[in-house]
């Protein structure tokens, strides 16, 4: 019985893991992109891992077929992705209905104070020196590093850092001076 499941492969101990790679990766990935319907980069990124988890006992001769054991490690991660993918996505919806239930929760003076904050904090950021308030607006808006900045703007990372910090300690002492800490 044991026999049945013998791969001609396990018997050519010169094969690497680079060898079973060129064959079967292709062929892995269209395996699970049709089975599970997975991107073509989930499938490389499931199909890489199965060979991760094959390369150990690639050279031990261990795994008698080969391409089955990678099928069944190519199907179990999959599987795997799959439900993390679910869970990630019940999550993301649990949260956008908490975030729905608050807006609609707001009662009329906390969108009047939310509103007088953000016309403060406007007014404080026109006030500023238009390459400051740039800056600022590039890290904290965009949600780009010192680093990208400054290599966009041809400055140095620090002045960047320093441009940023002054932007921001004038909107906090312009909250706190009108209350609004």
């Amino acid at each position: 019985m044991l026999q049945a499941w013998a791969s001609p492969l396990a018997a050519d101990n010169d094969r690497s893991l680079g060898d079973y790679y060129r064959e079967y990766q292709q062929e892995l990935c269209r395996y699970a992109t049709s089975k599970f319907g997975l991107t073509t980069v989930e499938a490389e990124d499931v199909v890489q891992a199965a060979f991760a988890r094959f390369a150990p006992l690639a050279d031990s001769g261990e795994v008698e077929n080969v391409r089955a054991f990678l099928y069944r490690t190519v199907n179990n991660a999959s599987i795997d992705l799959m439900r993390r993918n679910q869970v990630r996505r019940s999550f993301a919806q649990s949260l956008e209905g908490d975030l729905e239930r608050e807006i609609d929760s707001a009662g009329p003076e906390r969108i009047a104070v939310g509103r007088q904050l953000l016309g403060l904090i406007s007014r404080t950021l026109w006030k500023m020196p238009h390459k400051r308030r740039k800056l600022l607006m590039m890290n904290r808006v965009d949600g780009l590093s010192y680093a990208e900045i400054a290599r966009r703007e041809g400055l140095s990372a620090t002045v960047v850092k320093k441009h940023v910090a002054k932007a921001l300690a004038a909107c906090q002492a312009e909250l706190r001076a009108n209350g609004g800490d």
